[in-house]
């Protein structure tokens, strides 16, 4: 999870870099990087927003979405027409299927991928990958 040092150090920056700091951006950044772990998807963060301060717009949800993500700050993804966020860091992400949680595996996976994919010529700039499939007690599991 990502702690309110690292969320006031990310609105410095967007001010440093000449983002206007509105209470709407400044509630939803820290919406997105507190809940980034859990994969939101841009209805849950509005929901989440609709409940802490009402009348925040999906499109501005959607708008600083973009805005982190063209920083480097966090990436998106769209599964089933829905746009999720999940963490810049490379690695590779499980869909459960039966109760559409998504998961991380860190580690040698990712870069044992990368490296096949660089033997074929294909030089990986970010990589974005999703495994679905179905999982066995998920509930008890905790990341994998």
């Amino acid at each position: 999870m990502t702690n309110r040092i690292e969320v006031d150090k990310v609105i410095e920056e967007l001010r440093v870099r000449g983002y206007r700091m509105t209470p709407q951006r400044i509630l939803l950044t820290k919406i997105v990087l507190e809940t980034i772990e859990k994969h939101p998807s841009l209805r849950d963060l509005h929901r989440e927003a609709q409940r802490v301060l009402p009348g925040t717009g999906i499109s501005t949800i959607y708008n600083t979405i973009m805005m982190l993500e063209s920083l480097g700050l966090l990436r998106v993804f769209y599964l089933d027409g829905k746009l999720y966020v999940d963490r810049y860091k490379p690695h590779v992400n499980i869909v459960c299927r039966g109760s559409n949680i998504i998961r991380d595996v860190d580690g040698l996976t990712l870069e044992d991928i990368m490296r096949v994919l660089d033997g074929k010529g294909v030089k990986v700039k970010n990589p974005l990958v999703l495994v679905i499939g179905e999982c066995d007690d998920i509930k008890t599991q905790g990341p994998a």
